[in-house]
This record gives C-alpha cells, sequence and structure tokens, in this order.
C-alpha cells in the first residue's frame, strides 16, 4: 500500500505537464561555460527579464492551459483519468495539448529577440512539440509512456546541451555529470512506478523512454528545429 502511494506521488510529481518548464529551468540555472568567446553561447548568463518572461510564457502554454483543459475533460467525463492510462482516451488532449505547445513555439520564434534564440533553448522547445506529436501518432498503434517519454526527453536534453559547453566549475570535469546521473536515476524511478502501477508495459515504456531521449539529445545538441 506505501509503495502504491509512493509511486502514485511520484507520478504525479513528474507528469508530463511538467516537464517542459522543468527542462527550461535547468537550462537556465545550471552554471556552465560556453565553448565561444559569446556569453549568451551559454543560457545561464541569459538576462533575468528574458528568463522570467519565458518562465511565465512556457508555464501559461505548457502548464496552465493544458493542466485547465484536463480538467474540464475530467469534469464532463471525457477522460477517467489525468494521467491518461487509456489509449482511447487520449486523442482529445493529445490535439489539445500539441495546440498549446505548438502556440509555446511559434510565440517565442516570433515574439524573442533573434539574438536570444540560443539553438539548444529553440531546440528544446522545438524537441517537446515533436515528441509529443510522434507520441500522438504512435498512440493509435500502442499507449505509449508520456512519463518516460517526457522525463527521459529532459535527461536528453541535459545530456545534450552539457556537451556544448563546458563546466562551470573551476575543477572541470564533465559538464554536469552528477546532475545527469541522478536525473537519469529519478528518470528510472518515474518509469518503474508506471510499470509497477500497471500503467504501461515494459515495452510501452522502453519506446517512450528511447523516443524521449533521443530525440531531444539530438535537436538540442545539434540546434535543430524549424
Amino acid at each position: 500500500m506505501i509503495a502504491k502511494q509512493f509511486f502514485l506521488s511520484l507520478s504525479y510529481i513528474f507528469h508530463p505537464i511538467f516537464m517542459p518548464l522543468l527542462g527550461l529551468y535547468f537550462l537556465f540555472s545550471l552554471e556552465t561555460k560556453p565553448l565561444s568567446l559569446y556569453k549568451l553561447d551559454a543560457l545561464f548568463y541569459f538576462p533575468s527579464e528574458a528568463k522570467n518572461f519565458l518562465y511565465i510564457i512556457i508555464g501559461i502554454l505548457t502548464i496552465v492551459a493544458p493542466l485547465l483543459s484536463l480538467l474540464i475533460m475530467y469534469y464532463n467525463k471525457m477522460i477517467s483519468s489525468l494521467t491518461l492510462e487509456k489509449k482511447e482516451e487520449r486523442v482529445y488532449p493529445f490535439i489539445l495539448v500539441s495546440f498549446y505547445y505548438l502556440l509555446a513555439y511559434i510565440y517565442v520564434r516570433t515574439k524573442i529577440p533573434i539574438e536570444l534564440q540560443h539553438p539548444a533553448l529553440v531546440g528544446f522547445l522545438f524537441g517537446v512539440l515533436l515528441i509529443f506529436v510522434i507520441s500522438f501518432i504512435v498512440n493509435f498503434y500502442i499507449k505509449i509512456s508520456l512519463h518516460a517519454a517526457a522525463i527521459f526527453g529532459v535527461a536528453g536534453m541535459l545530456l545534450g546541451y552539457s556537451q556544448t559547453q563546458l563546466s562551470g566549475f573551476a575543477e572541470g570535469g564533465p559538464t554536469n555529470l552528477f546532475i545527469i546521473l541522478y536525473f537519469l536515476f529519478i528518470a528510472g524511478l518515474v518509469s518503474g512506478a508506471r510499470l509497477f502501477l500497471k500503467a504501461h508495459s515494459l515495452t510501452e515504456i522502453l519506446l517512450g523512454s528511447a523516443l524521449g531521449f533521443f530525440v531531444m539529445y539530438v535537436v538540442v545538441k545539434y540546434g535543430l528545429y524549424l
């Protein structure tokens, strides 16, 4: 009983809806040094005003709006759970949340000054949208784990971004190594929770983990976006 409550709490704390903002927080908060001579190539040195503005915009469009939509659907019995455990209930939430993520991406691409459109930052937001759209398509065939895709996506972002930066500490060493290892442990724990709760099969969890990690790693490390 205690184990079930623990894993259930873990599933809500690390709900996929919170992962875009968590990833943005890591990008802005982890102290690194740029490989180039341009200071703003490290997101840690972005102006505080720009950071706070993006926190608000991303928070509204990736947490507040989707959460309100999910609560309305839950209240009207369109979905039976906020974790969207039934595959057939995922279609409308997927469409709505994808729309919100698209709005967030378009807003950043069109309203943020070009000098602040860091490749890793824009790549991360594009990766969030891409992972969700791919998950939506895959969901017609298999109930892919969004928890695994989201949290391993953040882990992939951490690794990809860190490989484009120098350590912010005097002793050097691999950039953000302990943060990455710690977060991979958390990601494994959350994925294990979904398996323990019988919300997903091992295949669904592994598929979500691989999708989230590799998509986000590639788009962030190489700054890929449209």
